[in-house]
């Protein structure tokens, strides 16, 4: 019998297991396939690009990410690394982990990275522009790094939804200082509840 992926709780920015560095997955059992289904599903229903294990709370070097916005296929990655980077691009970033809040980062505007499918097959997957970004991003978080950590501080924002606006939402600008007690205040909460 196939087991139904469920959505996991996503952790916020200022958890401890999105600080620490990933372990690598030594061994792909029903348990990792399991942790990569349950990923693409809490990817796709919350509307990310992409997702990193330990953003569900478990510290292992498996990532998920969307090959296009509006598409529902999902890019499975196990112990991924990036082995070439070109370029540079300065773009906003957003984060499931850091709901809301929006920064200017600078990536490579290339990359090409190696890493385990599934099936235990060797892969390599190459991005440029928004996908560079993407696989960037997501393979920051295995390091115990977050977009905050890289963006501007002078551009983070709050996406404020705002019916008036014509793209729906206003920014309001937050200082880091700012912007990390909101995510404990949320986290906090996210316990109690």
């Amino acid at each position: 019998m196939t087991r139904k992926p469920v959505m996991r709780g996503i952790l916020y920015c200022g958890d401890p297991i999105l600080r620490r560095p990933a372990s690598r997955v030594r061994r792909i059992d029903d348990e990792i396939c399991d942790l990569i289904d349950d990923m693409a599903e809490t990817m796709v229903q919350a509307d990310g690009l992409g997702l990193a294990a330990p953003q569900v709370g478990i510290s292992s070097a498996v990532v998920t990410i969307r090959t296009d916005p509006d598409s529902a296929t999902v890019i499975e990655l196990i112990n991924p690394r990036i082995v070439e980077a070109e370029g540079e691009q300065e773009g906003a970033e957003g984060c499931l982990s850091l709901p809301t809040l929006r920064g200017i980062v600078v990536r490579p505007n290339r990359v090409l990275v190696q890493a385990t499918d599934r099936a235990g097959e060797e892969i390599e997957v190459e991005g440029e522009g928004l996908m560079a970004r993407c696989l960037a991003h997501e393979l920051d978080h295995l390091a115990g790094k977050l977009y905050i950590d890289l963006a501007d501080p002078e551009s983070l924002c709050w996406m404020r939804p705002d019916e008036r606006e014509e793209l729906g939402y206003r920014t309001e600008p937050v200082s880091v200082e700012e912007a990390r007690a909101a995510f404990n205040r949320m986290r906090e909460s996210q316990k109690g509840s």
